[in-house]
């Protein structure tokens, strides 16, 4: 069995404000300790489970979070950008697909650090019309490769949507009780390490019951920005279709073909243009 784990940062184990996830910022080394302690933890328990391969993916801004030398020695390490499939780079020809330290999608209510890719420019996004957040969408990318989803880690707030959104087979390890988005609950590292471990252990056991998540084609993606400006350097790109002032939609004949539109136009709208 070979498993794929895409380890975020904002719902990791004690993580609550911005500050802790930014590099060059007094908390931000602790946070990458508590990075690498969950997804340590759900090593363990997928190599407890039967797996024979492990590819972890840093999946976090620059996405060079996770200390190699601190990480289980047993797994193989995707670090840096830009990747092909960003934060599910490593995906294809899986078994199954993991999500440690995930977040809720933006404007959700009382979810921690709470957006959708670019929290700096994205106030929405939309798949074939329903609002996705970062799981939904990465979800659909390893649906494209036949990968399931069978665990999701974060705070409540995500645990709970994803029962929704992606399945009622994926197994989740809340190790935070959400309060807000930048205060929250938090359980103890030797306490969420436990229940992370038995979450995967458990979804990898029942891994026959998971199934990939299948989008209709095309596969149509909306992106609102935060200002029209963001939406106007978006628009240069040809296969664009200007919705209303802040709003891109783009399309694609597969998945992966949307997925690619989409992270064109979000980059474009981070950028300026001369």
């Amino acid at each position: 069995m070979k498993v794929f784990m895409s380890v975020d940062m904002e719902g990791i184990t004690g993580i609550v404000y911005s500050s802790q996830v930014m590099p060059g910022k007094e908390e931000y080394n602790h946070a990458r300790k508590l990075m690498i302690g969950d997804a340590n933890a759900a090593i363990e328990g997928a190599f407890e489970a039967g797996a024979e391969k492990v590819i972890v993916n840093d999946s976090h801004g620059t996405m060079t979070n996770l200390f190699l030398a601190k990480l289980d020695p047993r797994a193989h390490l995707i670090s840096g950008s830009v990747k092909p499939l960003s934060m599910m780079q490593g995906v294809e020809g899986c078994n199954a697909a993991l999500f440690v330290g995930y977040h809720a999608k933006i404007g959700t209510l009382h979810g921690v650090l709470d957006h959708t890719y670019s929290g700096s420019t994205i106030n929405r996004v939309r798949l074939n019309g329903v609002e996705v957040g970062e799981p939904e969408i990465n979800a659909a990318v390893a649906g494209h490769f036949d990968v399931p989803v069978v665990f999701v880690s974060g705070g409540e707030t995500v645990c709970q949507l994803v029962k929704e959104s992606i399945g009622e087979w994926v197994e989740v390890a809340a190790v935070k009780l959400d309060l807000g988005r930048v205060s929250a609950e938090c359980l103890h590292p030797q306490e969420t390490h436990k229940i992370i471990k038995m979450g995967v252990k458990k979804a990898l056991t029942n891994l026959a019951q998971a199934k990939p998540v299948k989008v209709d084609l095309p596969a149509t993606v909306e992106v609102e920005f935060f200002t029209s400006q963001m939406a106007d350097q978006a628009a240069v790109c040809p296969f664009t279709e200007r919705v209303d002032a802040r709003t891109i939609k783009v399309q694609g004949s597969t998945v992966l073909e949307g997925f690619r539109a989409f992270r064109t136009v979000a980059s474009l709208g981070r950028g300026s243009l001369f």
